[in-house]
């Protein structure tokens, strides 16, 4: 049960964002908010064992993509950093009230979800390309998100640009 419920977190945050909710989960679930503070004793140790999970698997799935080089896999590389960045907007801490270590957890994942993602430019970069990209990409990806642009277009560019 401990694995649905994680499982099932993981894609409500995704799909529902700020509307998430311990009751719209044990709703989804058919199970009752009981049962899911039987497994996690508060909002945080759901959230911890949610974004331990969710970097687990994209990072795996990162690592997978970055042995291809391949338009496509630089493409789901840059879909997935974006999709971690929405997973951790400021927006999603503030309404749950999540604290300063989880949110400096999910900023360090973040970091090693983009130092694996960079080790897919052919020949290296730099320190100071990456310091460089890193601006130019979370900057990309923070004004999407605050301006609510469609992402396709952008992260086609940033691929086209990086690659």
């Amino acid at each position: 049960m401990k694995e649905r419920i994680i499982c099932e977190s993981i894609e409500s945050l995704r799909r529902e964002g700020l509307r998430f909710s311990v009751d719209t989960l044990a709703e989804r679930l058919n199970i009752s908010k009981k049962t899911i503070y039987k497994y996690f004793p508060n909002k945080e140790a759901l959230a911890f064992a949610l974004y331990q999970r969710y970097y687990s698997d994209i990072k795996e799935q990162a690592e997978r993509l970055t042995t291809e080089n391949t338009g496509a896999a630089h493409l789901k590389l840059l879909s997935i950093y974006f999709d971690a960045k929405l997973m951790t907007s400021c927006d999603i801490f503030n309404k749950y009230k999540l604290n300063e270590a989880l949110y400096e957890y999910t900023a360090e994942q973040n970091d090693n979800l983009l130092e694996i993602i960079f080790s897919s430019f052919c020949g290296g970069i730099s320190e100071q390309d990456k310091k460089s990209l890193r601006v130019i990409v979370n900057g990309s990806f923070e004004k999407i998100c605050k301006e609510k642009i469609a992402p396709d277009g952008v992260i086609d560019s940033l691929a086209n640009i990086l690659w």
